[in-house]
Protein backbone atom coordinates (compact mmCIF):
# COMPACT_ATOMS: atom_id res chain seq x y z
CA UNK A 1 0.00 0.00 0.00
CA UNK A 2 2.92 2.34 0.67
CA UNK A 3 4.20 1.97 -2.89
CA UNK A 4 0.68 2.42 -4.28
CA UNK A 5 0.31 5.78 -2.53
CA UNK A 6 3.65 6.99 -3.91
CA UNK A 7 2.78 5.88 -7.45
CA UNK A 8 -0.64 7.61 -7.36
CA UNK A 9 0.87 11.00 -6.41
CA UNK A 10 3.69 10.71 -8.95
CA UNK A 11 1.23 9.86 -11.72
CA UNK A 12 -1.04 12.79 -10.82
CA UNK A 13 1.74 15.39 -10.78
CA UNK A 14 3.77 14.15 -13.75
CA UNK A 15 0.50 13.63 -15.62
CA UNK A 16 -0.26 17.34 -15.16
CA UNK A 17 3.05 18.13 -16.83
CA UNK A 18 2.26 15.82 -19.74
CA UNK A 19 -1.25 17.18 -20.23
CA UNK A 20 0.10 20.74 -20.22
CA UNK A 21 2.20 19.82 -23.23
CA UNK A 22 -0.72 20.39 -25.59
CA UNK A 23 -0.35 24.14 -24.98
CA UNK A 24 3.27 24.14 -26.17
CA UNK A 25 3.51 25.06 -29.86
CA UNK A 26 6.95 26.68 -29.93
CA UNK A 27 9.98 27.49 -27.79
CA UNK A 28 8.38 30.66 -26.41
CA UNK A 29 5.48 28.58 -25.08
CA UNK A 30 7.97 26.10 -23.60
CA UNK A 31 10.22 28.64 -21.87
CA UNK A 32 7.77 31.36 -20.83
CA UNK A 33 4.30 29.95 -21.46
CA UNK A 34 3.79 32.53 -24.18
CA UNK A 35 3.32 35.22 -21.51
CA UNK A 36 -0.24 34.06 -20.78
CA UNK A 37 -0.06 32.48 -17.31
CA UNK A 38 -2.58 33.45 -14.64
CA UNK A 39 -1.71 34.23 -11.01
CA UNK A 40 -2.46 30.64 -9.99
CA UNK A 41 -0.29 29.11 -12.70
CA UNK A 42 2.61 31.51 -12.12
CA UNK A 43 2.45 31.04 -8.37
CA UNK A 44 2.31 27.28 -8.84
CA UNK A 45 5.42 27.39 -11.02
CA UNK A 46 7.33 29.65 -8.61
CA UNK A 47 6.46 27.86 -5.37
CA UNK A 48 6.66 24.44 -7.02
CA UNK A 49 10.25 25.20 -8.00
CA UNK A 50 11.23 26.78 -4.68
CA UNK A 51 9.88 23.95 -2.51
CA UNK A 52 12.36 21.27 -3.48
CA UNK A 53 14.47 18.78 -1.56
CA UNK A 54 16.35 21.47 0.36
CA UNK A 55 13.17 23.10 1.65
CA UNK A 56 11.63 19.82 2.84
CA UNK A 57 14.11 16.96 3.27
CA UNK A 58 17.10 19.27 3.77
CA UNK A 59 15.43 21.51 6.36
CA UNK A 60 14.27 18.56 8.50
CA UNK A 61 17.73 17.01 8.20
CA UNK A 62 19.48 20.22 9.25
CA UNK A 63 17.05 20.77 12.16
CA UNK A 64 17.90 17.26 13.39
CA UNK A 65 21.50 18.47 13.80
CA UNK A 66 21.16 22.21 14.52
CA UNK A 67 17.56 22.97 15.51
CA UNK A 68 15.99 26.28 14.56
CA UNK A 69 19.01 27.51 12.59
CA UNK A 70 17.65 25.32 9.78
CA UNK A 71 15.24 28.20 9.11
CA UNK A 72 17.61 30.16 6.88
CA UNK A 73 16.78 28.38 3.64
CA UNK A 74 13.12 29.32 3.79
CA UNK A 75 13.82 32.82 5.17
CA UNK A 76 16.33 33.55 2.43
CA UNK A 77 14.05 32.12 -0.25
CA UNK A 78 11.07 34.16 0.96
CA UNK A 79 13.07 37.39 1.11
CA UNK A 80 14.43 36.73 -2.37
CA UNK A 81 10.85 36.49 -3.67
CA UNK A 82 9.95 39.73 -1.90
CA UNK A 83 12.90 41.66 -3.36
CA UNK A 84 12.28 40.22 -6.81
CA UNK A 85 8.64 41.32 -6.69
CA UNK A 86 9.33 44.82 -5.36
CA UNK A 87 12.55 45.86 -7.09
CA UNK A 88 13.34 43.67 -10.10
CA UNK A 89 10.18 42.28 -11.69
CA UNK A 90 9.26 45.42 -13.61
CA UNK A 91 12.82 45.95 -14.88
CA UNK A 92 13.15 42.34 -16.05
CA UNK A 93 9.73 42.20 -17.66
CA UNK A 94 10.09 45.51 -19.48
CA UNK A 95 13.60 44.75 -20.73
CA UNK A 96 12.37 43.03 -23.89
CA UNK A 97 14.86 40.20 -23.23
CA UNK A 98 14.32 36.49 -22.59
CA UNK A 99 17.36 35.92 -20.38
CA UNK A 100 19.27 37.88 -17.77
CA UNK A 101 22.45 37.69 -19.84
CA UNK A 102 20.75 39.32 -22.81
CA UNK A 103 20.18 42.33 -20.53
CA UNK A 104 23.82 42.23 -19.42
CA UNK A 105 25.20 41.76 -22.94
CA UNK A 106 23.14 44.65 -24.31
CA UNK A 107 25.02 46.89 -21.89
CA UNK A 108 28.46 45.25 -21.79
CA UNK A 109 28.88 43.25 -24.99
CA UNK A 110 28.35 39.73 -26.31
CA UNK A 111 31.35 38.23 -24.53
CA UNK A 112 29.69 38.83 -21.16
CA UNK A 113 26.65 36.91 -22.40
CA UNK A 114 28.60 33.81 -23.45
CA UNK A 115 31.06 33.72 -20.51
CA UNK A 116 28.43 34.54 -17.91
CA UNK A 117 25.96 32.03 -19.32
CA UNK A 118 28.45 29.19 -19.07
CA UNK A 119 29.51 30.06 -15.51
CA UNK A 120 25.93 30.62 -14.34
CA UNK A 121 24.86 27.33 -15.89
CA UNK A 122 27.58 25.63 -13.87
CA UNK A 123 26.18 27.13 -10.67
CA UNK A 124 22.63 26.10 -11.52
CA UNK A 125 23.83 22.62 -12.45
CA UNK A 126 25.23 22.17 -8.94
CA UNK A 127 21.75 22.76 -7.52
CA UNK A 128 20.27 20.28 -10.01
CA UNK A 129 22.93 17.83 -8.90
CA UNK A 130 21.69 18.17 -5.31
CA UNK A 131 18.09 17.57 -6.40
CA UNK A 132 18.97 14.53 -8.52
CA UNK A 133 21.07 13.12 -5.66
CA UNK A 134 18.06 13.48 -3.37
CA UNK A 135 15.77 11.92 -5.98
CA UNK A 136 17.97 8.86 -6.44
CA UNK A 137 18.41 8.45 -2.68
CA UNK A 138 14.66 8.75 -2.16
CA UNK A 139 13.91 6.05 -4.74
CA UNK A 140 16.50 3.68 -3.26
CA UNK A 141 15.06 4.27 0.22
CA UNK A 142 11.57 3.38 -0.97
CA UNK A 143 12.75 0.44 -3.05
CA UNK A 144 15.94 -1.00 -1.48
CA UNK A 145 16.08 -3.80 -4.06
CA UNK A 146 16.90 -1.29 -6.82
CA UNK A 147 20.52 -0.63 -7.68
CA UNK A 148 22.03 2.77 -8.35
CA UNK A 149 21.65 2.56 -12.13
CA UNK A 150 17.98 1.60 -11.92
CA UNK A 151 17.22 4.38 -9.43
CA UNK A 152 19.04 6.91 -11.62
CA UNK A 153 17.12 5.79 -14.71
CA UNK A 154 13.75 6.07 -12.94
CA UNK A 155 14.69 9.50 -11.60
CA UNK A 156 15.60 10.80 -15.07
CA UNK A 157 12.40 9.45 -16.60
CA UNK A 158 10.12 10.98 -13.96
CA UNK A 159 11.75 14.42 -14.10
CA UNK A 160 11.56 14.35 -17.91
CA UNK A 161 7.87 13.45 -17.83
CA UNK A 162 7.23 16.42 -15.55
CA UNK A 163 9.06 19.07 -17.58
CA UNK A 164 9.96 17.86 -21.08
CA UNK A 165 6.55 18.32 -22.71
CA UNK A 166 4.85 21.13 -20.83
CA UNK A 167 7.81 23.38 -19.95
CA UNK A 168 6.61 26.41 -17.99
CA UNK A 169 2.98 25.32 -18.49
CA UNK A 170 3.82 21.96 -16.94
CA UNK A 171 5.55 23.63 -14.00
CA UNK A 172 2.47 25.79 -13.45
CA UNK A 173 -0.15 23.04 -13.56
CA UNK A 174 2.02 20.52 -11.69
CA UNK A 175 3.11 23.20 -9.24
CA UNK A 176 -0.44 24.02 -8.18
CA UNK A 177 -1.12 20.37 -7.38
CA UNK A 178 2.25 20.02 -5.70
CA UNK A 179 1.76 23.08 -3.47
CA UNK A 180 -1.65 21.87 -2.31
CA UNK A 181 -0.32 18.39 -1.56
CA UNK A 182 2.81 19.56 0.25
CA UNK A 183 0.85 22.00 2.39
CA UNK A 184 -1.64 19.35 3.43
CA UNK A 185 1.15 16.87 4.15
CA UNK A 186 3.37 19.30 6.08
CA UNK A 187 0.57 20.71 8.21
CA UNK A 188 -0.71 17.24 9.12
CA UNK A 189 2.83 16.10 9.99
CA UNK A 190 3.41 19.25 12.05
CA UNK A 191 0.16 18.66 13.96
CA UNK A 192 1.07 15.02 14.67
CA UNK A 193 4.57 15.96 15.85
CA UNK A 194 3.25 18.66 18.19
CA UNK A 195 0.45 16.44 19.48
CA UNK A 196 2.77 13.47 20.17
CA UNK A 197 5.33 15.70 21.87
CA UNK A 198 2.73 17.57 23.91
CA UNK A 199 3.32 21.01 22.43
CA UNK A 200 6.11 23.18 21.09
CA UNK A 201 7.97 23.48 24.41
CA UNK A 202 7.96 19.72 24.89
CA UNK A 203 9.51 19.16 21.47
CA UNK A 204 12.55 21.13 22.65
CA UNK A 205 12.62 19.65 26.15
CA UNK A 206 12.20 16.15 24.73
CA UNK A 207 15.20 16.58 22.44
CA UNK A 208 17.24 18.04 25.33
CA UNK A 209 16.42 15.18 27.72
CA UNK A 210 17.19 12.59 25.06
CA UNK A 211 20.61 14.08 24.33
CA UNK A 212 21.60 14.80 27.93
CA UNK A 213 20.36 11.50 29.36
CA UNK A 214 22.37 9.43 26.91
CA UNK A 215 25.86 9.52 25.51
CA UNK A 216 24.54 10.82 22.18
CA UNK A 217 24.78 14.43 23.34
CA UNK A 218 28.53 14.05 23.76
CA UNK A 219 28.89 13.44 20.01
CA UNK A 220 27.62 16.99 19.49
CA UNK A 221 29.43 18.38 22.54
CA UNK A 222 26.16 18.87 24.41
CA UNK A 223 26.74 18.33 28.14
CA UNK A 224 24.59 21.03 29.77
CA UNK A 225 21.35 22.92 29.27
CA UNK A 226 23.34 25.89 27.96
CA UNK A 227 25.04 23.66 25.39
CA UNK A 228 21.65 22.51 24.14
CA UNK A 229 20.37 26.10 23.93
CA UNK A 230 23.41 27.18 21.95
CA UNK A 231 23.02 24.28 19.53
CA UNK A 232 19.28 23.84 19.04
CA UNK A 233 17.61 27.10 20.09
CA UNK A 234 20.04 29.44 18.39
CA UNK A 235 19.36 31.02 15.00
CA UNK A 236 23.10 31.11 14.27
CA UNK A 237 24.13 27.76 15.75
CA UNK A 238 26.52 27.07 12.88
CA UNK A 239 28.11 30.50 13.26
CA UNK A 240 26.90 33.95 12.23
CA UNK A 241 29.01 33.98 9.08
CA UNK A 242 27.71 30.55 8.05
CA UNK A 243 24.00 31.01 8.72
CA UNK A 244 23.63 34.64 7.69
CA UNK A 245 25.82 33.89 4.68
CA UNK A 246 23.45 31.10 3.71
CA UNK A 247 20.50 33.47 3.90
CA UNK A 248 22.23 36.15 1.82
CA UNK A 249 23.34 33.57 -0.76
CA UNK A 250 19.73 32.48 -1.19
CA UNK A 251 18.44 36.03 -1.61
CA UNK A 252 21.08 36.98 -4.16
CA UNK A 253 21.02 33.55 -5.80
CA UNK A 254 17.28 33.71 -6.37
CA UNK A 255 17.58 37.19 -7.87
CA UNK A 256 20.30 35.80 -10.13
CA UNK A 257 18.50 32.67 -11.31
CA UNK A 258 17.22 32.63 -14.88
CA UNK A 259 14.26 30.38 -14.02
CA UNK A 260 12.55 33.11 -12.00
CA UNK A 261 12.94 35.67 -14.77
CA UNK A 262 11.13 33.19 -17.03
CA UNK A 263 8.28 32.99 -14.53
CA UNK A 264 8.05 36.80 -14.54
CA UNK A 265 7.84 36.75 -18.34
CA UNK A 266 5.32 33.90 -18.30
CA UNK A 267 2.79 35.94 -16.31
CA UNK A 268 0.06 37.61 -18.37
CA UNK A 269 0.99 41.04 -16.97
CA UNK A 270 3.30 42.72 -14.45
CA UNK A 271 0.71 42.76 -11.69
CA UNK A 272 0.27 38.99 -12.02
CA UNK A 273 4.04 38.49 -11.82
CA UNK A 274 4.39 40.66 -8.71
CA UNK A 275 1.41 39.03 -7.00
CA UNK A 276 2.77 35.54 -7.67
CA UNK A 277 6.13 36.28 -6.06
CA UNK A 278 4.48 38.02 -3.11
CA UNK A 279 2.33 34.93 -2.59
CA UNK A 280 5.49 32.80 -2.76
CA UNK A 281 6.98 35.07 -0.07
CA UNK A 282 4.08 34.06 2.19
CA UNK A 283 3.75 30.40 1.18
CA UNK A 284 7.32 29.11 1.50
CA UNK A 285 8.14 29.76 5.22
CA UNK A 286 5.38 27.56 6.74
CA UNK A 287 6.81 24.51 4.94
CA UNK A 288 10.21 25.23 6.47
CA UNK A 289 8.69 25.66 9.95
CA UNK A 290 7.04 22.25 9.65
CA UNK A 291 10.37 20.72 8.60
CA UNK A 292 12.15 22.24 11.61
CA UNK A 293 9.71 20.85 14.18
CA UNK A 294 9.66 17.45 12.51
CA UNK A 295 13.47 17.40 12.64
CA UNK A 296 13.44 18.32 16.34
CA UNK A 297 10.80 15.72 17.13
CA UNK A 298 12.86 13.05 15.39
CA UNK A 299 15.96 14.14 17.31
CA UNK A 300 14.10 13.44 20.54
CA UNK A 301 13.01 9.97 19.45
CA UNK A 302 15.56 8.50 17.03
CA UNK A 303 19.27 7.81 16.72
CA UNK A 304 21.37 7.46 13.60
CA UNK A 305 23.21 4.35 12.51
CA UNK A 306 26.51 6.19 13.02
CA UNK A 307 25.53 7.04 16.60
CA UNK A 308 24.46 3.46 17.23
CA UNK A 309 27.83 2.15 16.02
CA UNK A 310 29.70 4.68 18.17
CA UNK A 311 27.70 3.74 21.29
CA UNK A 312 28.34 0.06 20.65
CA UNK A 313 32.09 0.66 20.44
CA UNK A 314 31.97 2.61 23.70
CA UNK A 315 30.18 -0.29 25.37
CA UNK A 316 27.47 1.93 26.87
CA UNK A 317 23.74 1.42 27.00
CA UNK A 318 22.00 1.99 23.67
CA UNK A 319 18.65 3.84 23.82
CA UNK A 320 15.69 1.69 22.84
CA UNK A 321 14.58 3.91 19.96
CA UNK A 322 14.32 3.49 16.17
CA UNK A 323 17.45 3.89 14.05
CA UNK A 324 17.92 6.12 10.99
CA UNK A 325 20.35 4.81 8.38
CA UNK A 326 20.94 8.40 7.23
CA UNK A 327 19.67 11.76 8.45
CA UNK A 328 18.21 12.44 5.00
CA UNK A 329 15.56 9.93 6.12
CA UNK A 330 14.36 12.20 8.96
CA UNK A 331 11.22 13.44 7.20
CA UNK A 332 10.41 10.19 5.31
CA UNK A 333 10.92 8.09 8.46
CA UNK A 334 8.51 10.30 10.39
CA UNK A 335 5.86 9.69 7.75
CA UNK A 336 6.44 5.93 7.52
CA UNK A 337 6.26 5.47 11.30
CA UNK A 338 3.29 7.72 12.05
CA UNK A 339 0.79 7.02 9.28
CA UNK A 340 -0.92 4.04 7.67
CA UNK A 341 0.92 2.60 4.66
CA UNK A 342 -1.43 4.11 2.07
CA UNK A 343 -1.62 7.60 3.64
CA UNK A 344 2.11 7.47 4.26
CA UNK A 345 2.64 6.52 0.64
CA UNK A 346 0.64 9.55 -0.51
CA UNK A 347 2.77 11.80 1.68
CA UNK A 348 6.03 10.22 0.58
CA UNK A 349 4.93 10.63 -3.02
CA UNK A 350 4.30 14.31 -2.24
CA UNK A 351 7.82 14.69 -0.82
CA UNK A 352 9.21 12.99 -3.89
CA UNK A 353 7.46 15.32 -6.32
CA UNK A 354 8.93 18.30 -4.45
CA UNK A 355 12.31 17.01 -5.58
CA UNK A 356 11.07 16.48 -9.14
CA UNK A 357 9.53 19.96 -9.30
CA UNK A 358 12.57 21.72 -7.85
CA UNK A 359 14.97 20.19 -10.35
CA UNK A 360 12.57 20.71 -13.26
CA UNK A 361 12.36 24.47 -12.76
CA UNK A 362 16.14 24.79 -12.68
CA UNK A 363 16.48 22.62 -15.78
CA UNK A 364 14.14 24.96 -17.62
CA UNK A 365 16.44 27.86 -16.70
CA UNK A 366 19.53 26.03 -17.96
CA UNK A 367 17.86 25.21 -21.27
CA UNK A 368 16.89 28.87 -21.76
CA UNK A 369 20.41 30.12 -21.04
CA UNK A 370 22.15 27.61 -23.28
CA UNK A 371 19.73 27.95 -26.19
CA UNK A 372 19.24 31.72 -26.10
CA UNK A 373 22.69 32.88 -24.91
CA UNK A 374 25.19 30.25 -26.07
CA UNK A 375 23.92 28.16 -28.99
CA UNK A 376 21.99 30.71 -31.01
CA UNK A 377 24.93 31.09 -33.41
CA UNK A 378 24.28 27.61 -34.77
CA UNK A 379 21.70 27.44 -37.54
CA UNK A 380 20.30 24.12 -36.31
CA UNK A 381 19.47 25.62 -32.92
CA UNK A 382 17.93 28.72 -34.52
CA UNK A 383 15.58 26.59 -36.57
CA UNK A 384 14.85 23.97 -33.91
CA UNK A 385 14.83 25.83 -30.60
CA UNK A 386 12.09 23.77 -28.97
CA UNK A 387 13.82 20.49 -29.83
CA UNK A 388 17.16 21.90 -28.63
CA UNK A 389 15.66 23.05 -25.32
CA UNK A 390 14.26 19.61 -24.64
CA UNK A 391 17.47 17.82 -25.61
CA UNK A 392 19.52 20.04 -23.30
CA UNK A 393 17.25 19.07 -20.41
CA UNK A 394 17.71 15.36 -21.13
CA UNK A 395 21.48 15.62 -21.52
CA UNK A 396 21.84 17.72 -18.36
CA UNK A 397 19.82 15.19 -16.38
CA UNK A 398 21.92 12.27 -17.59
CA UNK A 399 25.16 14.04 -16.67
CA UNK A 400 23.77 14.99 -13.25
CA UNK A 401 22.71 11.38 -12.58
CA UNK A 402 26.19 10.10 -13.45
CA UNK A 403 28.01 12.67 -11.31
CA UNK A 404 25.60 12.26 -8.38
CA UNK A 405 27.08 8.82 -7.73
CA UNK A 406 29.98 10.64 -6.05
CA UNK A 407 27.80 12.56 -3.61
CA UNK A 408 25.83 11.56 -0.55
CA UNK A 409 22.37 12.78 0.35
CA UNK A 410 23.87 14.64 3.32
CA UNK A 411 25.49 17.05 0.83
CA UNK A 412 22.13 18.45 -0.35
CA UNK A 413 22.22 21.62 1.76
CA UNK A 414 25.87 22.43 1.10
CA UNK A 415 25.45 21.96 -2.66
CA UNK A 416 22.33 24.11 -2.65
CA UNK A 417 24.00 27.02 -0.83
CA UNK A 418 27.13 26.78 -3.03
CA UNK A 419 24.97 26.85 -6.15
CA UNK A 420 23.17 29.99 -5.03
CA UNK A 421 26.49 31.65 -4.17
CA UNK A 422 27.98 30.97 -7.60
CA UNK A 423 24.91 32.27 -9.42
CA UNK A 424 24.98 35.43 -7.31
CA UNK A 425 28.69 36.01 -7.97
CA UNK A 426 28.20 35.74 -11.74
CA UNK A 427 24.92 37.58 -12.25
CA UNK A 428 23.84 39.86 -9.42
CA UNK A 429 26.15 42.89 -9.68
CA UNK A 430 26.43 42.94 -13.50
CA UNK A 431 22.64 42.61 -13.84
CA UNK A 432 21.96 45.26 -11.20
CA UNK A 433 24.41 47.67 -12.81
CA UNK A 434 22.98 47.01 -16.28
CA UNK A 435 19.51 47.89 -14.98
CA UNK A 436 20.22 50.94 -12.80
CA UNK A 437 23.60 52.28 -13.95
CA UNK A 438 23.24 52.26 -17.71
CA UNK A 439 26.22 53.54 -19.74
CA UNK A 440 28.19 54.29 -16.58
CA UNK A 441 30.50 51.29 -16.08
CA UNK A 442 33.57 50.22 -17.98
CA UNK A 443 32.95 46.97 -19.86
CA UNK A 444 36.31 45.39 -19.00
CA UNK A 445 35.64 45.50 -15.25
CA UNK A 446 32.28 43.76 -15.70
CA UNK A 447 34.02 41.02 -17.69
CA UNK A 448 36.58 40.63 -14.88
CA UNK A 449 33.78 40.47 -12.33
CA UNK A 450 31.84 37.79 -14.22
CA UNK A 451 34.89 35.55 -14.62
CA UNK A 452 36.95 36.17 -11.49
CA UNK A 453 34.34 36.33 -8.71
CA UNK A 454 32.84 32.82 -9.20
CA UNK A 455 36.29 31.28 -9.68
CA UNK A 456 37.50 32.79 -6.40
CA UNK A 457 34.32 31.60 -4.68
CA UNK A 458 34.85 28.05 -5.98
CA UNK A 459 38.46 28.14 -4.80
CA UNK A 460 37.32 29.26 -1.37
CA UNK A 461 34.85 26.38 -1.17
CA UNK A 462 37.37 23.77 -2.32
CA UNK A 463 40.14 25.00 -0.03
CA UNK A 464 37.68 25.48 2.85
CA UNK A 465 38.55 29.11 3.55
CA UNK A 466 37.29 30.32 6.96
CA UNK A 467 35.23 32.96 5.09
CA UNK A 468 32.06 31.93 3.25
CA UNK A 469 32.59 31.59 -0.55
CA UNK A 470 29.73 34.05 -1.14
CA UNK A 471 31.47 36.81 0.81
CA UNK A 472 34.70 36.31 -1.11
CA UNK A 473 33.10 36.18 -4.55
CA UNK A 474 30.69 39.07 -3.96
CA UNK A 475 33.48 41.23 -2.56
CA UNK A 476 35.45 40.74 -5.77
CA UNK A 477 32.35 41.49 -7.86
CA UNK A 478 31.54 44.68 -5.94
CA UNK A 479 35.15 45.92 -6.12
CA UNK A 480 35.18 45.33 -9.90
CA UNK A 481 31.93 47.22 -10.39
CA UNK A 482 33.08 50.15 -8.24
CA UNK A 483 36.33 50.36 -10.22
CA UNK A 484 34.34 50.18 -13.44
CA UNK A 485 32.13 53.03 -12.27
CA UNK A 486 35.05 55.39 -11.63
CA UNK A 487 37.28 54.23 -14.52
Amino acid sequence: MLELGVIIIVIIVTGAGLIAGYRVKNNADFLTGGGKSSTFLTTGAVVGTLIGSQCTLGTAQLAFHFGISACWFTIGTALGCLFLALFYSDKLRNSGCTTQFQIISREYGKFTEKAGAILCTTGTFISILAQVTASIGFIMTLYPSLNLFQASFISIILICLYIIYGGTWGLGFGGIIKVILIYISCMICLFIALMNAGGIDNIFTGAEKFLLNSEIGSFQEIFTHEDFINRYINFTARGIHKDIGSCVSLILGLLSTQTYMQFILSAKDLRTAKTSFLLAFLLVPPVGIAGIFIGLYMRANYITLAELSALAKMGVQIPSVPVLVSTIQVFPAFIVNHFSPFIGGLMLGTLFVTVIGGSSGLLLGISAILVEDVLTAFNFVKNHKLFSSRMIIIITLIIAAIISNNFTASAINDLGFLSMSLRACVVFMPLTCAIWLKKRLSRKFIIISIILSPLIAIMGALLKFPIEPLYIGMSISIICCVLGLYQ
